[in-house]
């Protein structure tokens, strides 16, 4: 008889360590939950405080007036505006060709 009861209260041992263990894990989440709504309200705080962005405007009569920026031109990736009408000079063909090269020599 001994025995029965060293299983019942080993079961019974189990049985809380996993509630306990159940009850820690959803301390914790919602713990986390929390945080987040704190963190989340005062960066929306932050954000009604905050000034709303200057935006420049382009008037057309103005004599000082920004020409957009364009950052990959600027970067070298795309061309410009203003360079989309050059032409490479290393690219138009040698006007003393008389006949094309790509096609194979006889």
């Amino acid at each position: 008889m001994p025995e029965r009861e060293s299983k019942g209260s080993d079961r019974r041992q189990d049985g809380l360590h996993r509630v306990q263990i159940g009850l820690t894990g959803l301390a914790g989440v919602i713990l986390l939950v929390g945080l987040a709504n704190i963190v989340i309200d005062k960066a929306q705080l932050d954000e009604r405080t905050m000034p709303p962005p200057v935006v420049p405007t382009l008037n057309a009569g103005a004599e000082n007036a920004v020409a957009p920026r364009e950052p990959l031109a600027e970067l070298g990736v795309t061309p410009s505006a203003e360079q989309s009408g050059q032409v490479v000079p290393d690219l138009q063909p040698d006007p003393a060709l008389s006949k094309p090269m790509d096609s194979e020599p006889q």
